[in-house]
């Protein structure tokens, strides 16, 4: 079974499976439901963040069931199960894999802490469903709901993250695994997108990165970890939520206010909630910071690991060269070859490992072209072909990246989280037309980049962005 995004042309059949007496009886709802409502719903919802709204389909893509996880309160990491299935596949054990599936994803992908429920008392399938799963009774609101003019009590189920059996059988969210591409019209363009927005463990190309320094960590024996970032840094996020998911310690030195970290929601809340151990210094105090942090552990009987900013270590660019792989594979399979990527380049690990890739899998003359979030041209190039010569290195490669790389410095607005109002505009209309999330901060200042390059240069050759995330960096 897997498990994707709920789309337009699933409402027809959600609205006819909602009008049948075997869903709605057992819902909270009243029909009759109509399709120009569901219509209007799907549409309003799209950019809603505090929900997302899933379909399920089987081994031959048939459609057997459909949920969501609504009222998404990020402060606490909570939201509320919702589950219905095809009418004339009930009873075939859909709901019970759909359910665990669901829960998983909010789990694993959206980091969630607790997933909440409500069902009716006399919905003993239900209960017996939600029971195996892992769910347990909380509470009982008496006399609640009136079914068949009788008076019925709703009942409170809550499941913890640590409750539930993540190996029971493996998440498959439409390739969540591996590659996932989407194709949509971007200011008058046809463009390609990588999802990574959509990658599991709180989303963004900085999660792919840590589920190879959690590999890299296992593999080594380290059971700790002192990495570096700015206070709404994703790579700070990812690295301390894979790291409490382990079990493993992870101290965060952040250069710029405790104050502004400790007000801010977004990864910063993440963080705090993570239960990774974080200090404030100067940014020329970084190494020092770092390093006083790495001993501390040592001593107390801990093997940490130094995790550079950003990723921009070996596992980091090995994320990337072999995500490249990857793509390629899908598109070779789509029979879809682009001229340029573009992505969003700030520590410079995620385009040196692209074109590393690009190099490594036959795609040397694809034209890549990263946005630069922060860093000045000369600095920023530098750190990435230095980079790249040392994954070329490690990959056996004979190939100097001097020269080589394209570091796009003309979108920067002055600088780290600084952007224009036509920027925001833009990145608005995007959203309003397209359903995708961007931020000004990475992936935003980069489409916005991208967009303006390939009219000012008359571009009409097969275009792909590389969406790296974002979405935390909007939520603070």
């Amino acid at each position: 079974m897997k498990i994707r995004l709920l789309t337009k042309e699933d409402l027809p059949q959600r609205v006819e499976w909602m009008n049948n007496s075997a869903v709605y009886k057992t819902m909270h709802f009243t029909p009759p439901i109509s399709l120009e409502k569901t219509l209007e719903w799907h549409t309003k919802n799209q950019n809603n963040a505090s929900r997302c709204d899933v379909a399920f389909e089987d081994d031959n893509g048939h459609l057997v069931a459909m949920g969501g996880l609504t009222n998404i309160d990020y402060s606490v990491r909570k939201a509320e199960f919702y589950i219905f299935v095809n009418p004339a596949r009930q009873r075939e054990g859909i709901g019970s894999k759909a359910t665990y599936l669901l829960c998983k994803y909010g789990f694993d992908v959206l980091q969630l802490h607790k997933i909440y429920l409500y069902t009716n008392a006399t919905n003993q399938g239900a209960r017996k469903t939600y029971e195996k799963i892992g769910f347990t009774l909380e509470g009982t609101h008496r006399s609640e709901m009136v079914c068949n003019e009788v008076y019925e009590d709703r009942l409170y189920y809550g499941l913890l993250s640590n409750e539930l059996d993540k190996d029971c059988f493996p998440l498959d969210f439409s390739g969540w695994n591996g590659i996932i591409l989407d194709k949509r019209v971007i200011a008058g363009r046809d463009i390609t997108l990588v999802r990574d927005d959509s990658y599991p463990n709180g989303g963004g190309v900085k999660a792919r990165k840590s589920a190879y320094y959690e590999r890299h960590m296992r593999t080594e024996g380290y059971n700790a970890c002192v990495t570096t970032g700015g206070i709404q840094s994703n790579h700070n996020r990812a690295i301390a939520l894979m790291c409490a998911k382990n079990g493993w310690r992870c101290h965060i030195v952040y250069h710029g206010s405790g104050q502004r970290f400790e007000a801010e929601k977004g990864n910063a809340l993440l963080v705090r909630k993570s239960g990774a151990t974080y200090e404030f210094v100067e940014a020329s105090q970084i190494g020092p910071a770092m390093d006083s942090a790495m001993n501390r552990l040592a001593a107390e009987g801990l093997k940490p690991m130094y995790i550079h900013g950003g990723g921009h270590d070996l596992p980091g660019g090995i994320a990337l060269v072999e995500s490249v792989r990857k793509l390629k594979e899908k598109c070779d399979a789509q029979g879809y070859r682009p001229d340029y990527i573009f992505h969003a380049s700030g520590t410079g690990s995620t385009q040196a490992g692209i074109a590393v890739g690009l190099d490594l899998v036959g795609w040397s003359d694809v034209k890549l072209i990263g946005i630069s979030v922060a860093r000045q041209k000369e600095r920023g190039t530098q750190v990435i072909e230095d980079f790249a010569n040392l994954l070329a290195e490690h990959y056996g490669i004979d190939k100097d990246y001097r020269g080589c790389i394209d570091f796009n410095t003309d979108y920067l607005c002055g600088g780290y989280e600084q952007f224009t109002p036509e920027m925001a505009e833009f990145l608005d209309n995007v959203m309003k037309s397209t359903g995708l999330v961007f931020d000004t901060t990475y992936s935003g200042k980069a489409l916005y980049g991208m967009c303006d390059y390939i009219n000012k240069n008359d571009i009409h050759a097969k275009v792909m962005f590389w969406h790296t995330g974002g979405l935390m960096n909007l939520m603070k």
